[in-house]
């Protein structure tokens, strides 16, 4: 006689359902956990991080005046700044506090307050260790609105509708503390050792809990350079759209290169669905302030010299090779035909060097403002990224 058919009939008779019912909440607890780590699409919320691999590229100043004209061109809708780089860059640009070399009280304010993406980890954590969210049932998002800080109440001059979530790494980067580096993940950042499934379940959880309510929201998130820290591969989970600052300078594609296959990882576990939408060139030196059809072709409003195009089309003719490598990740873009002009325009953009005054308005963010050359730059880039955020089809005239 089987020992075990023996021991099965000795057992009382409600143990077999109770253990039915443990098998049943354990298989539940097994779907919830894979499906909180699954990235979803949702109605009024878009976020678009700026990345690449590359540091020095404009990824924070461009964010910054983004964020401020975005949240000044529709008050109805409200911008959140994420801050992903450990260096806090971005979080003393919007505070005000560039000229800082540490960070210091306005910056101590927001970490008290728990306006981080850390505490926000902490809170989904300690959500899912009551009874009812680990059988499954009860557990919702944290609210991240307990998480992130309205500039305006530090800065008068900012928009109401723009809001900061920082993070508690830049902090350990003051005097005196352990030094934190963007190219390593031990780190006592809290998120800098997570594991890709943990991170993702953090911006999932993010991106549900913006999505509740009747409030729209445009989330716009800053990186830093390298790809192997934990806040960098956070800001690429909770993305809808990559948009990629970089120079005029074909080396850059190899950095990108890496950063799309760290991409297709995720993608391939279901951890992320962003996809890069939108390329600009930065920092360009202008020839002229009127475009030929070539510039246009790059999405252009200006002319910069011959040689520094010829770089730019050959990044562009090999971001179009790329498609074909990361389907899911990179646009089909045509750089010759009828409609190459239309294609090729509507993924690149171009901002010119803005000199002093952009360095003026970095130290004076809600006073001072940019050349009209520069602002008009910016302002067809948020019409780009706001495209984005609507889904609706934009034509800009090129002449």
């Amino acid at each position: 006689m089987d020992p075990s058919a023996s021991e099965e009939a000795m057992l009382p008779p409600f143990v077999a359902p109770v253990l039915a019912l443990c098998a049943l909440l354990a298989a539940i607890v097994a779907f919830r956990r894979a499906r909180s780590l699954r990235a979803r699409k949702h109605d009024r919320l878009r976020v678009c991080t700026f990345a690449n691999h590359k540091g020095g590229v404009g990824k924070t100043t461009s964010a910054l005046f983004c964020a401020q004209r975005l949240a000044r061109e529709n008050g109805a809708r409200n911008v959140l700044v994420i801050d992903c780089s450990i260096y806090g860059d971005l979080t003393r640009l919007l505070l005000g506090t560039s000229a800082d070399f540490f960070s210091g009280p306005a910056e101590a304010s927001l970490i008290a307050a728990r306006h981080t993406c850390e505490d926000y980890a902490a809170a989904l954590h300690a959500a899912r260790v009551g009874l009812l969210a680990r059988v499954g049932l009860g557990a919702a998002p944290p609210d991240v609105r307990a998480h992130v800080h309205q500039v305006r109440t530090t800065c008068a001059g900012a928009p109401s509708n723009l809001f900061l979530m920082t993070n508690r790494a830049q902090w350990l980067n003051g005097p005196n503390r352990p030094v934190v580096d963007a190219r390593s993940p031990d780190d006592e950042s809290g998120l800098g050792a997570a594991t890709n499934d943990e991170l993702s379940a953090v911006a999932q959880s993010l991106r549900a809990s913006l999505a509740t309510g009747e409030d729209e929201w445009l989330v716009l998130v800053d990186t830093d350079g390298g790809l192997l820290h934990g806040m960098t591969k956070l800001a690429l989970c909770v993305a809808d759209s990559i948009v990629v600052p970089t120079n005029a300078d074909t080396a850059d594609v190899r950095r990108l290169h890496v950063m799309l296959r760290f991409m297709r990882q995720l993608h391939a576990a279901g951890l992320s669905t962003g996809r890069i939408d939108l390329c600009f060139f930065n920092a360009l030196k202008v020839k002229a302030n009127e475009p030929s059809d070539k510039m246009a072709s790059l999405g252009l409003p200006f002319s910069v010299a011959d040689d520094v195009f010829d770089e730019m089309a050959k990044l562009a003719a090999v971001l179009a090779e790329l498609h074909a490598e990361f389907p899911d990740l990179l646009p089909a873009v045509e750089l010759e035909g009828p409609r190459a002009d239309v294609r090729a325009g509507s993924f690149f953009a171009g901002v010119r060097h803005g000199g002093v005054t952009l360095q003026r308005v970095k130290d004076r963010p809600y006073d001072a403002q940019l050349s009209d050359a520069v602002e008009a730059d910016f302002g067809r880039l948020c019409a780009r990224i706001d495209q984005l955020a609507s889904a609706k089809t934009l034509h800009f005239k090129t002449d």
